[in-house]
């Protein structure tokens, strides 16, 4: 994929960013929050969204000094081959674990929700194969069919959660600024990994035309992406309580199972969410698969990602199918979202910058 050849442009890139980033984390995040902070959970959610921002900003910076290469060609130009090579490799694994843990979680709930009856072998190899059809194209179709879905995406979304008015009780979300500033940042810490994949614009930074827009885009999209965490969080907060949402292991699920619309106009509401909600997974899938294959051609100096696809494929699905249930699948999210995210989204762009400025690397640099 020759980025002379290849541009997208900043609108389609925050497009890109919100449907990937809206994902698996939006199904457990009200738990999450509720676990750490209570009714103050909201709290949380405004200060990872201004890290992930202050992160994003970082890696814009370190972009903007090499416009025209990915983090594998300008690691390669501050380290030198075989330390540039190590990075690509890390960030090979984690878009592939991403991957992996996707289609696992997408399979758990299809099974739950849905098809209680189906394999959950047979539902991830099927839902791999539909994202391999779409990552083989590249970059350009993949972005094209993000523009074209997103408001079927997010408009029906945003209905369901007003449509379960009824059952809200605001008082659930009392008392508020209970929650000590040592464990609320500690905690903002742990949700910033809702935001995972900001990250991703060091490698499609130099696919974008108008790259002087980027920094806005990243801000409205993150922003974008927090104002939904919090209008999903505050109605199953409302709902449910802080009790209650502890106990439950996907809490917007239950909380679209508990809406009636009046007069019975809508039946099986959840089943409506749920294919909306197979294409927000189904645009995180594609994005770090393509990343995934994309990465890996990077490091082997192949122009062409295609071939990766294919043979990334079994991988993904072997590496999905490892965890023995829901609550080992969650305990080694846990661990990949901590360890992974850290060293890509936060130690490797920061270390680059510091060595980009340290030895005047970089356009800025070079005036």
């Amino acid at each position: 994929m020759d980025s002379n050849k290849i541009k997208i442009s900043s609108r389609q890139l925050g497009i890109l960013l919100i449907v990937t980033i809206v994902g698996v984390g939006i199904l457990t995040l009200p738990r999450e929050v509720s676990e750490i902070a209570g009714t103050d959970g909201w709290i949380l959610i405004i200060l990872g969204g201004i890290a992930s921002i202050l992160m994003s900003l970082v890696i814009h910076t370190l972009s903007m000094r090499f416009p025209n290469q990915t983090i594998i060609e300008y690691s390669e130009e501050l380290l030198g081959r075989p330390l540039s090579i190590l990075i690509g490799i890390i960030i090979f694994t984690y878009c592939s674990m991403f991957a992996a843990f996707s289609v696992r979680i997408f399979g758990e709930v299809l099974k739950m929700f849905l098809l209680p009856k189906t394999p959950i072998e047979v539902i991830t190899i099927t839902f791999l194969l539909t994202a391999g059809y779409l990552v083989r194209n590249g970059l350009e179709p993949i972005v094209r069919f993000y523009e074209l879905i997103i408001m079927i995406m997010f408009i029906p979304y945003l209905l369901a959660l007003f449509a379960g008015t009824s059952n809200v009780n605001f008082t659930n979300l009392l008392p508020v600024f209970q929650t000590s500033p040592r464990v609320l940042l500690k905690g903002s810490f742990q949700i910033i990994f809702s935001y995972i994949g900001f990250e991703f614009i060091f490698l499609l930074f130099p696919f974008v035309s108008d790259q002087k827009n980027i920094r806005k885009t990243l801000l409205i999209s993150i922003s974008s992406i927090i104002l939904l965490y919090l209008i999903t969080n505050i109605f199953v907060l409302a709902t449910f309580g802080e009790d209650t949402i502890e106990s439950l292991i996907w809490p917007l699920m239950a909380y679209i199972k508990s809406i009636e619309i009046p007069g019975g106009f809508i039946e099986q509401l959840e089943g409506i969410i749920m294919t909306i909600w197979v294409l927000f997974i189904y645009t995180t899938l594609s994005t770090v698969y393509f990343l995934s294959s994309f990465t890996l051609s990077r490091v082997m100096n192949v122009k062409e990602h295609s071939f990766f696809v294919s043979l990334l494929l079994p991988v993904i699905y072997i590496l999905s199918l490892l965890p023995d249930n829901v609550a080992q699948l969650y305990d080694w999210l846990g661990i990949f979202s901590f360890y992974g995210s850290t060293l890509v989204s936060i130690i490797i762009p920061s270390f680059l910058l510091l060595v980009a400025k340290v030895r005047k690397k970089g356009e800025k640099a070079n005036g």
